[in-house]
């Protein structure tokens, strides 16, 4: 399989949020609810304000996979308040294409991305009954720093 990972573009929106979509449908491995259309998408993972990157996995011109980072948010009003220096991972990947790699070449690129931005650790926060979420996550060198009923909190040093 060849798949081409680019930072993804606003003519990248309608098919992530296809690929998100399913994934909200299929439900258990995603906190988002709602769907997404092409603004949110843009405002949410390609430009959000606090973005450190976001990728798109390509293959036979569809994207199969994406991966956004981006800034914590010194301004988080809720629990579990993160430094400045530390980023958060989303990652979402075709069902259909899971155990293929994409995941790894996204984070490839992410991690990169971590380094160069600065970033002193990245948090991925993942709901429990995502079980291959978790397992990802731990594959890519993430560990467990906190977790709850509902979720698991990894981390990872990009350095």
């Amino acid at each position: 399989m060849t798949v081409d990972v680019r930072a993804a573009l606003p003519s990248h929106a309608d098919q992530m949020a296809e690929l998100i979509n399913r994934i909200i449908t299929i439900g258990g491995t995603t906190a988002y609810r709602a769907p997404f259309d092409r603004e949110k998408i843009v405002s949410e993972f390609i430009a959000p304000e606090l973005a450190i990157c976001c990728h798109v996995a390509i293959e036979s011109g569809k994207v199969c996979g994406f991966q956004a980072l981006l800034w914590a948010d010194p301004t988080w009003p809720g629990e579990h308040r993160l430094p400045a220096d530390w980023a958060l991972i989303a990652t979402y990947v075709d069902p259909e294409a899971h155990g293929k790699g994409i995941g790894r070449a996204l984070f490839a690129r992410t991690a990169a991305a971590a380094r160069d931005a600065g970033a002193s650790t990245i948090d991925a926060t993942i709901r429990k009954e995502n079980t291959g979420g978790l397992s990802y996550y731990a594959r890519m060198g993430f560990v467990d720093y906190r977790s709850d009923d509902e979720t698991v909190s990894k981390r990872y040093k990009p350095v």
